[in-house]
């Protein structure tokens, strides 16, 4: 209670504190002097001139928080906000004292002219000055665009109050200084956004003159989307000083029906911008065929114009493009250049396209492993590239991204030595290997160079002997000998039990909620108190667990499912709805005929998992390979995969009657998004090898899932040069 009166003391305090604070600001001398500016006083200039000495602290209130800043900050950003003098006139950030600001305003105090029109001082008037902006053609479809918008756009207020409305019935091209001036007059202020149009002012004189504007911004080189340039006062007077100087040399044409100048020069588009422009597309189908399109262009203006809308704060593309959908652009499209140069068939055969189709619909955890386990031994490695290719476009089918990865994993190991003694296929994996990396999102595709790892001095000769001018293999081959000579240990984890993994707990789980049900300050509190309990619970307390939480109202919000602790804690992974009841019997009724050993068997029978000997007792070998591929993330991607491994790692502590160390359930998830079981996989695969369970020699190509441990211990796997 004592903290809770404390708690509410300081919030009075700080409530009291902001209105002082808040209403020191807004009666500070220098904040009249900016309203005085703003309605076109040039006194409050000379005003302002004590203030550029001034190191006292004023403090804004910005809405949420308050922020301290010395006068002589605000009096300069008063006088930047309010005047456009040049360069050469003065760079008002540069004063250091208020002598220096003094002498200026004396020596120009009579040029300084306000303009009502754009609500600012100047010493030269903006017809007077140069700016740099560029023209080039819209395509067809953002024409359209615009053209739509058009309507809407000259029933907003600020065109009748501009008289834009009476300007273009008149075909007079005045009205696109008008529209200038307008944009300048909301431009960009601290702490208050007055731009609600912001977006119609540049579609207007776009669709006035059917050219899209390019500006010279904050940023190196022309910008194109308006969206980085709304709070960039600089760009927009930039395109006031243009059409100050040149609305006269625009004409009306009644045959085209927009202002025509003949003598700006204009850049040339093609289809690859007709094909950006299609990404931002409403159509599912217009937008992701656009994306392919592209895909398969040329990487030159691909590159090009996938810089200048990545460096944009403009709009998303369609949700169906990858998430970042640029940076896929313009590694795709060199991949594909690649392969037709290199005659490599990147879309593949009709029967792998249905193939794909289906990894990526919803399937029974046997119907996708059997289609995995067909593709891995049947493929070529030419498919393999198509396969990747169809992947990274699809990227937002998550089940076929976790497949995708799994597949490849398991066939670049298996035919590793295939590809070392093919010098097309090995150019072509580590010319992979850069692309891939270079997307920048998460994923296992990352993670092609690290099968160089440990290969050893003969896989070095090979790479010596590897002739190629392509300047990015020649690098990756530079990492490839590194990493051959770079010993991989399995790493061992020295803090086996944690806050997301620690053993388990004997409660009254009834009584633990009910109390919950007392304290809990809301549903949400509820529910996240509950989910505490649950993840502490023991494999003897299962049924129970069940029965309570059965009548536990849950809303379902984001990841939480009451019965979520059942997959993550203990590995059952072949239940696909936990909230059926039917489901939930089954797995009781099986539950309560095994004991814990059978348990976790019948379901990796069930599964078809191959992990035993014709006899029926357990094949160690095999094991090893499901521990080494089957912990695995998405080919693109963050997710990782629920599968059979987490059950295999619990079928071998009750087998070898050892936990390693490690907590007595494989993860204690409430408040986690999941726990990896891969340092228990590590372990137990170092426990088989160490205690001569194998009967096989197993490569040592090391698979994709070790690769976010590499890149902690491998520091140049990150950087492009050595």
């Amino acid at each position: 209670m004592k903290n809770l009166i404390l708690f509410i003391f300081v919030l009075l305090i700080n409530q009291v504190k902001g209105q002082f604070l808040k209403e020191q600001y807004i009666d500070s001398p220098i904040y009249k002097l900016k309203l005085r500016l703003e309605k076109g006083d040039k006194k409050a200039f000379f005003e302002l001139t004590p203030y550029f000495d001034s190191h006292n602290k004023l403090s804004e209130f910005l809405g949420s928080h308050y922020l301290e800043t010395e006068e002589q900050y605000l009096a300069k950003r008063v006088v930047r906000e309010n005047s456009i003098f040049a360069n050469n006139e003065i760079i008002i950030d540069s004063i250091s004292t208020s002598k220096q600001y003094l002498d200026f305003l004396n020596k120009n105090s009579k040029k300084i002219q306000y303009s009502s029109e754009i609500q600012t001082f100047y010493i030269t008037a903006p017809e007077k000055r140069e700016s740099v902006l560029k023209f080039r053609e819209l395509p067809q479809e953002k024409i359209e665009k615009l053209s739509k918008n058009f309507s809407k756009i000259i029933q907003q207020q600020w065109i009748k109050n501009n008289q834009i409305d009476f300007l273009l019935k008149q075909q007079d091209s005045k009205v696109l200084l008008k529209i200038c001036e307008e944009f300048y007059r909301q431009r960009y202020k601290f702490n208050s956004n007055q731009m609600n149009n912001e977006n119609s002012f540049f579609d207007l004189l776009k669709i006035l003159i059917k050219k899209d504007i390019g500006v010279k911004g904050w940023k190196k080189g022309i910008t194109w989307e308006q969206d980085d340039f709304i709070y960039d006062n600089n760009a927009i007077l930039d395109v006031l000083i243009y059409f100050s100087k040149n609305y006269r040399n625009f004409k009306y044409s009644t045959t085209e029906n927009y202002f025509i100048n003949n003598n700006i020069p204009v850049e040339k588009i093609d289809n690859v911008n007709s094909l950006f422009e299609n990404l931002y597309s409403e159509n599912d189908s217009i937008a992701l065929k656009s994306f392919i399109q592209l895909t398969q262009s040329n990487p030159l203006k691909v590159g090009e114009l996938s810089d200048e809308k990545e460096s944009s704060f403009g709009k998303r593309t369609n949700s169906i493009t990858p998430i970042f959908p640029f940076r896929s652009l313009k590694q795709l499209s060199l991949l594909t250049e690649y392969c037709r140069q290199n005659k490599i068939d990147f879309i593949g055969k009709d029967n792998l396209s249905s193939v794909i189709k289906k990894l990526s619909s919803k399937l029974s955890f046997q119907e996708r492993r059997q289609i995995e386990n067909s593709l891995i031994n049947e493929l070529t490695f030419e498919d393999l590239t198509s396969l990747e290719y169809w992947t990274f476009i699809y990227e937002k089918e998550p089940e076929l991204s976790k497949s995708a990865s799994r597949i490849l994993d398991i066939y670049y190991s298996k035919n590793w030595s295939k590809i070392l003694n093919n010098n097309d296929y090995l150019k072509l994996y580590l010319k992979k290997s850069l692309l891939y990396r270079n997307l920048g999102i998460n994923g296992n595709h990352n993670y092609y160079l690290i099968k160089f790892t440990d290969n050893g001095s003969t896989v070095l000769e090979v790479l010596d002997k590897l002739e190629t001018v392509d300047t990015e293999i020649i690098s990756q081959i530079k990492k490839a000998k590194k990493l051959c000579l770079e010993k991989f240990e399995y790493p061992t984890n020295n803090k086996k039990i944690n806050d997301a993994n620690y053993n388990s707990t004997i409660l009254n789980i009834s009584d633990e909620i009910n109390k919950i049900r007392l304290t809990a300050k809301d549903d949400d509190d509820f529910e996240r108190q509950t989910l505490n309990i649950l993840a502490k619970v023991g494999y003897s307390q299962i049924p129970n667990a069940v029965k309570v939480v059965d009548k536990i109202k849950f809303r379902e919000v984001h990841y939480r499912n009451k019965y979520s602790f059942l997959e993550s804690d203990y590995g059952f992974f072949f239940i696909e709805n936990w909230n059926s009841l039917e489901e939930r019997n089954n797995f009781l009724n099986i539950y309560n005929s095994h004991n814990e050993k059978q348990l976790y068997q019948y379901f990796l029978d069930k599964a078809e998992i191959n992990y035993k000997n014709t006899d029926g007792n357990i094949n160690y070998d095999k094991i090893f390979e499901i521990l080494k591929f089957n912990t695995y993330n998405s080919f693109s991607g963050g997710s990782e995969s629920k599968n059979e491994v987490s059950s295999i790692i619990k079928i071998l502590e009750l087998e070898q009657k050892t936990r390693l160390g490690f907590a007595d359930k494989l993860c204690n998830s409430a408040g986690i998004y999941g726990c990896s079981p891969m340092d228990r996989t590590w372990e137990w695969m170092k426990y088989l090898e160490n205690h001569k369970l194998l009967k096989q020699k197993h490569a040592n190509i090391v698979s994709f899932n070790y690769g976010y441990y590499l890149e902690k211990v491998v520091p140049y796997l990150n950087n492009k040069e050595l």
